[in-house]
């Protein structure tokens, strides 16, 4: 299922935005209408890193190894504009994909994101910009609450005792990624203090996720020619701490190797919860 290139190419270097760490937590202010603007508090800062293209690899990356890996998933989906085609059809493909992937005894899809950095489809329907700075979308903390605003109490207590993790499915849906490419680190390469909390503020509620500081040591991939019959993995949150990686810190970032004419990037992201039959 693993999908590797014979060949690897030069790493790319490619500014990438992480946070500066601070005394006071930051803060994440989520608009009500996605077109409107996202206001952060905290000091972000661009640092130049190696991006190396994960093709290259003499050994493929794996979920529980690095966090993240690549696999080949033809779709049924022509467009994924359209939510309920979506859901319809979309949500069982990634259900069946991650039971094959990964074991779980149980793939629970709660959402997805259609992104692109032209914002809006020729119909006219918006989607969300491609998140350009590095993070990991679920904390020790909001791991647990997504768990518990999912799932009556009882089955949130079945699932909290064992083990389980979030999995996001991402996948190219336009006619190139390049221009703006997805990068995730090693999990083994990141430091426990790169993983800052902020806290993202709703209307009505309070969530958070982790923005990265930056540290010498952190090894940097993306995958190079993302076709539309491929998906990447990326792992969220893993509740076993049993030393295999837990988190995966991610970005979105722009290729200044793109040829001239890229295309606009156009993306969708999958949410899901694994669950599996180990007790933790």
């Amino acid at each position: 299922m693993t999908v590797n290139s014979p060949t690897a190419a030069q790493p790319i270097e490619a500014a990438l935005t992480f946070l500066l760490p601070a005394a006071e937590k930051p803060r994440v202010l989520m608009p009500a209408n996605h077109a409107d603007r996202i206001e952060r508090t905290g000091a972000y800062h661009a640092v130049p890193v190696a991006v190396h293209d994960a093709r290259g690899l003499s050994e493929p990356p794996t979920l529980d190894r690095e966090g993240f890996a690549l696999v080949g998933h033809p779709t049924a989906v022509v467009n994924f504009f359209d939510p309920a085609v979506v859901r319809r059809l979309y949500y069982p493909e990634v259900i069946d994909l991650l039971r094959r992937a990964t074991g779980a005894k149980e793939v629970h899809v709660f959402d997805h994101t259609v992104r692109m950095e032209d914002g809006t489809t020729q119909e006219g329907l918006f989607a969300r910009q491609p998140v350009a700075l590095v993070h990991n979308d679920y904390t020790e903390c909001s791991a647990i609450q997504r768990v518990k605003d999912c799932f009556p109490p009882d089955k949130a207590a079945r699932v909290l005792a064992r083990r389980f993790a979030f999995v996001n499915v991402w996948r190219s849906i336009g006619a190139s990624a390049e221009r703006f490419p997805l990068a995730a680190a090693d999990g083994r390469s990141i430091q426990p203090g790169d993983y800052v909390p902020v806290d993202l503020v709703y209307s009505d509620r309070m969530g958070e996720v982790y923005h990265n500081a930056y540290s010498s040591g952190q090894r940097w991939f993306y995958f190079s020619g993302m076709r539309t019959d491929e998906a990447m993995l990326l792992k969220c949150f893993d509740s076993a701490p049993d030393g295999r990686t837990r988190y995966t810190a991610h970005t979105g970032f722009a290729n200044p190797h793109a040829a001239p004419g890229t295309p606009p990037r156009r993306s969708i992201e999958v949410r899901s919860i694994l669950f599996f039959d180990a007790p933790l």
